[in-house]
């Protein structure tokens, strides 16, 4: 096996592999009769020990105010290594609190037309939680025809409960019993003519346009999704109850 190419696999550079590979069957030995043995200028050599010396591959001692170098047993490579690995394993949990904070960062994806709109409405219940959801629903029916119904039928059919706010509106769903076990439905003459459906869910908002081209976007932000929340109450509040 090639000695270099393991040593380089192991993290030393080129220079750190010559000078401990032609350290290594010296023993103890001065700088002026390392440079003997090595085609690099004084400088670069003193500087690649010092740089082994931090790594612990090279040991020295002062003798006559004389450095005298040599190189660790090779059993330090490999316990260089063990001691990374502990090391590595005591940070581990650090490090993937890290990466599960980056997975949850902030984003925000845009989508266009009905197949954009259904990708919304996918996400919007693909997890069991609750919902809070306002916008004009005459107009969601009047721009994407079934889309409001087949959302419905998949929150139902997921027990995904939900607490809506939409303009005044009738059909025989809202007054289904398995609707109406899992949905808190309030009327606001104030949705009539609002351009959007947004839904709020877990840290997330999504939302769609209802008029001219259709545009969604999901947003993942916490701060986001608190503030619609209170936009989201404000409605509520001013809604009445759909009746029995």
């Amino acid at each position: 096996m090639d000695l270099e190419l393991v040593l380089k696999g192991y993290g030393l550079s080129d220079k750190e592999i010559k000078v401990y590979l032609t350290l290594l069957p010296l023993g103890s030995i001065n700088l002026q009769e390392i440079a003997k043995r090595i085609d690099l200028p004084r400088t670069t050599i003193y500087n690649t020990l010092n740089y082994l010396s931090t790594k612990g591959l090279v040991s020295f001692i002062i003798k006559e105010n004389v450095r005298f170098y040599e190189a660790a047993e090779p059993d330090k490579l490999l316990a260089n290594l063990n001691e990374k690995k502990e090391l590595l394993k005591s940070v581990l949990p650090n490090l993937n609190a890290l990466k599960e904070t980056i997975s949850q960062s902030s984003s925000a994806e845009i989508f266009q037309g009905s197949k954009g709109i259904f990708t919304i409405l996918s996400d919007v219940f693909k997890v069991k939680q609750q919902v809070l959801y306002f916008g004009s629903y005459s107009l969601s029916v009047e721009v994407l025809k079934h889309f409001p119904a087949h959302a419905a039928s998949m929150r139902i059919d997921r027990k995904i409960a939900a607490k809506i706010v939409i303009d005044p509106y009738d059909e025989p769903r809202f007054h289904d019993k398995e609707y109406k076990k899992i949905t808190e439905l309030r009327f606001s003459l104030a949705l009539k003519d609002f351009p959007c459906m947004i839904f709020i869910y877990g840290k997330k908002v999504a939302m769609y346009t209802l008029k001219k081209d259709l545009v969604g976007l999901i947003i993942t932000n916490e701060q986001v999704a608190d503030a619609m929340k209170m936009v989201f109450d404000i409605y509520w509040n001013n809604a009445k109850p759909a009746k029995n």
